[in-house]
């Protein structure tokens, strides 16, 4: 099957997969979330315009699979939702870095010298200590393992 897919921008992406069939297609167009809900949990997200426009955008990713119409955006997104609902630390902990590291940003002179670098570090430092929380009953792991395999058939 020929699998077809535009980037925001415009540029076409082709590829032949053998072993891409409709109940593919289907598996990948259901979702826990629909549409509505997540454009209603972007909507109450505490983020700029711009970045909401942005996960919107990702919404309305498709890939055509011969005459099937995949939404793939809407799965990651869906997936993302479901992770960070069922793995709180892991996402607080995420956050906690990220405004961690908006903080050292925000010092005079030092802040720009250290936030490219300690902004990360410290995203990376609170998402692995609450994974570690997480992880403690193998349930997130086991939730991202099932998430990649989800999209397994439109590997190249």
């Amino acid at each position: 099957m020929i699998l077809e897919a535009e980037t925001p921008d415009g540029k076409s992406f082709i590829s032949e997969k053998l072993n891409f069939g409709p109940e593919d297609a289907e598996e990948i167009n259901r979702t826990t979330n629909s549409e509505s809900k997540i454009k209603s949990t972007i909507e109450n997200l505490n983020i700029s315009a711009d970045a909401k426009s942005a996960l919107y955008s990702i919404i309305n990713a498709t890939v055509r699979a011969g005459r099937f119409i995949v939404k793939i955006g809407r799965k990651i997104l869906d997936v993302v939702i479901e992770t960070l609902k069922n793995f709180p630390n892991a996402s607080f902990g995420l956050v906690l870095g990220g405004m961690m590291g908006i903080l050292v940003a925000s010092i005079p002179f030092i802040g720009a010298i250290m936030a490219p670098f300690l902004a990360p570090l410290a995203m990376i430092y609170g998402f692995v200590v609450g994974i570690k929380q997480d992880l403690n009953d193998k349930n997130l792991a086991n939730a991202i393992a099932e998430a990649s395999a989800r999209f397994d058939n439109l590997r190249a």
